[in-house]
């Protein structure tokens, strides 16, 4: 039993350090936590609004030069990939790898109409279908995320508001002097942006 306390003693005496050097790492961005809340949020709202871009950027090209053909949807798709196989006015017949856009609904051996773009036949939609079909689900998903991220950078900065709080008590309680109010030097001048203390 001895040989594995000291087993377990080397290892904590190996791992401290480490864990040492990996709190001092995320410290600072700890501080920075609201900030950090919202900026993740907004990256991700600019991504799903850039769906929407490239969705509607497809759609331009389709209807640029549209074709219209009867696609069988095959098996093996999921739900954002289903492939389907059509027949172009050419005679080409042509399975998409991207697969076919705004599929809800399809089934494996169901036939629908599906419109593509002539010049580029890797972009097909189903008939009838644009990009206003992922309207509704993209503004689900920025409710539910800043529905999250709102009241969690609210929660981070009300308790980091309340540690300056108490570490200002603190200091007044042992007598020691205040610190600099945020973005002023120790010496009363505004400090720099980028510049060392």
């Amino acid at each position: 039993m001895t040989w594995l306390r000291e087993l377990v003693r080397r290892a904590r005496a190996r791992v401290a350090p480490v864990l040492a050097d990996a709190l001092a790492l995320i410290r600072p961005a700890g501080r920075r936590a609201p900030e950090i809340v919202v900026v993740a949020g907004v990256v991700v709202s600019v991504l799903l609004c850039l769906v929407l871009v490239g969705a509607a950027r497809n759609d331009a090209h389709i209807d640029a030069a549209r074709g219209n053909a009867v696609a069988e949807v095959l098996e093996g798709g999921s739900r954002p990939h289903v492939y389907v196989r059509f027949t172009t006015v050419e005679g080409a017949v042509l399975t998409p790898e991207k697969g076919v856009f705004y599929p809800r609904g399809l089934e494996p051996g169901q036939l629908v109409e599906v419109e593509y773009d002539r010049t580029d036949p890797e972009l097909v939609r189903v008939g009838g279908r644009t990009w206003t079909e992922g309207l509704v689900p993209v503004l689900l998903g920025l409710v539910v995320l800043w529905a999250v991220v709102g009241p969690s950078a609210w929660a981070l900065a009300r308790a980091r508001r309340r540690r300056r709080e108490a570490a200002a008590a603190a200091a007044r309680w042992r007598g020691d002097p205040p610190p600099p109010p945020a973005g002023e030097r120790e010496d009363g001048e505004p400090e720099m942006a980028g510049a060392s203390r």
